[in-house]
């Protein structure tokens, strides 16, 4: 089962905030603190927050002491069957959460807006570079690679233009990555990149900070 939870990235009242803020474990709130514009600090927090929230609706250890990371920095869980990516863009915070047993997935979500399209051609394929004739074009191109990147877990080491996402599967190395579209927002553009094929992903809306603290 494949789920995104999403919410808001709202300004929260400043006893809200701190309450909110008190649900994550000492080592992120001091990461937090160290953010300067709003909107960065509640990202963050959201994103942990959601994270938090799925996996106490999946039935799973909800602890986020217990994250670890990869050599590349790649947050895991070591002892729980489950894999899980984070993504923002301005007004979106969104978390993908899934049990399959093939545990790499990654997420991302990109507000369409407009961009001088040669300022990015270096991390274009050249088929990707055939193909785009508007900004939409290029922030498919974009999540999808940002999606199979986050899933595959070595982020930028990988270069963007060896990527090739004008077709819905992505060969990377001895992985076949299947891409799916998840519609949020018809001025937002996300997708999703997992080792299977996912045929059905449920979108939900999160309360955040009422959904969270009634679990605890």
């Amino acid at each position: 089962m494949t789920t995104i939870y999403y919410t808001f990235c709202e300004q929260l009242p400043e006893i809200e905030f701190k309450k909110a803020v008190s649900l994550l474990p000492s080592h992120m709130q001091q990461k937090l603190a160290k953010y300067i514009r709003w909107q960065d600090a509640h990202a963050y927090l959201y994103g942990r927050l959601l994270l938090k929230h799925g996996m106490l609706e999946l039935g799973l250890e909800d602890s986020l002491e217990l994250m670890e990371k990869t050599k590349y920095g790649k947050p895991y869980f070591p002892i729980d069957s489950f894999s899980f990516n984070i993504s923002h863009s301005e007004d979106y915070v969104v978390c993908v959460i899934s049990n399959d047993e093939k545990k790499q997935i990654g997420i991302d979500i990109e507000k369409i807006k407009p961009i001088i399209l040669d300022h990015f051609s270096c991390v274009l394929s050249p088929q990707e570079k055939k193909e785009i004739i508007s900004h939409e074009h290029f922030f498919k191109f974009w999540t999808r690679k940002e999606a199979v990147i986050k899933a595959d877990g070595r982020g930028l080491q990988i270069p963007l233009n060896t990527i090739d996402t004008a077709k819905l599967s992505v060969k990377l190395d001895d992985d076949l990555y299947y891409l799916s579209k998840v519609d949020i927002d018809e001025e937002y553009i996300m997708h999703i990149a997992s080792l299977t094929n996912i045929e059905k992903t449920d979108l939900i809306n999160c309360s955040l900070i009422t959904s969270t603290t009634e679990h605890t």
